[in-house]
C-alpha cells in the first residue's frame, strides 16, 4: 500500500507541474484545446477511440489515457460503452489471430518470455488471469494471445474479457467526467496510477506464487 500511495502521490505532482510547464512557462492553451476537442466531440470521436483502443494490440496507443478522454467527451455512461468495444475487439483479434495462425503470427505482438508467464497464471488461475489483466497495459494484450494459443473457448474468453474491462473502462470514463466537471485533470490522473498501479503489483505478486 505504500508503494502505490507514493506511486499515486508521484504521478499527481508531475501531472501538475507538466500542467505549469505547458501553461504558464511555454505560454500554450492545453486546456483551450482540451476544450475544443471535447465541445465537437460526435460520431466521428467515437470511431476514433473505438479504432484507437483496438489497434493498441499492435500498435503503442495509451489504452488508459484514451478511456478517460472517452469519459470526458461522452460521459461515464457511454464514455464506458465505446471504451468497452475498443478494447473487447482488439483483445478479439489477439485471440483470434493467435487461435488461427499460432504463435508465428503473434511474435510482434508478445514476447516468448510473457507468454511463458501468462502460461503459468492460467495453469493457476484460469480464466481469473484474463480478468485482473484487463487493467494492465501491454499484458492485456499478451494474456488476449496467449488465451488464443491455449484451449480456452472463445465464450469463455469473452465472458472473462468483458468482465475485467467493464469496471476498467467504467471508472476510466467515469475519472474523465469527473476530471471534466471539476476543471482539472489531477483526478484522472490518480486514478489511472491507482488501477495500473494496483494492478501491476497484484501481477508481480502472482507470478512470485507461481514460478
Amino acid at each position: 500500500m505504500k508503494r502505490i500511495a507514493l506511486l499515486i502521490a508521484g504521478v499527481a505532482v508531475l501531472v501538475i507541474a507538466s500542467k505549469l510547464l505547458v501553461d504558464n512557462v511555454l505560454g500554450l492553451d492545453s486546456e483551450g484545446w482540451v476544450a475544443r476537442w471535447l465541445a465537437g466531440a460526435g460520431a466521428w470521436s467515437a470511431v476514433t477511440v473505438i479504432v484507437l483502443l483496438a489497434v493498441d494490440l499492435f500498435l503503442p496507443v495509451p489504452s488508459s489515457l484514451v478511456m478517460i478522454l472517452s469519459g470526458a467527451a461522452f460521459g461515464p455512461v457511454f464514455g464506458t460503452v465505446f471504451s468497452l468495444l475498443g478494447s473487447i475487439g482488439g483483445g478479439g483479434i489477439g485471440f483470434e489471430l493467435a487461435r488461427r495462425y499460432g504463435r508465428d503470427a503473434t511474435r510482434r505482438i508478445s514476447s516468448d518470455a510473457d507468454l511463458a508467464a501468462v502460461d503459468r497464471l492460467f495453469a493457476t488461475y484460469g480464466a481469473g488471469a484474463i480478468v485482473v489483466t484487463r487493467a494492465l497495459p501491454v499484458m492485456m494484450e499478451t494474456t488476449s494471445v496467449a488465451a488464443g494459443l491455449s484451449s480456452m473457448s472463445r465464450r469463455t474468453f469473452l465472458m472473462a474479457s468483458c468482465i475485467g474491462t467493464i469496471p476498467v473502462a467504467a471508472v476510466y470514463a467515469y475519472s474523465g467526467s469527473l476530471s471534466l466537471d471539476t476543471g482539472s485533470i489531477v483526478p484522472a490522473a490518480v486514478i489511472l496510477v491507482a488501477m495500473t498501479g494496483g494492478a501491476y503489483l497484484w501481477w508481480k505478486a502472482r507470478l512470485r506464487t507461481v514460478s
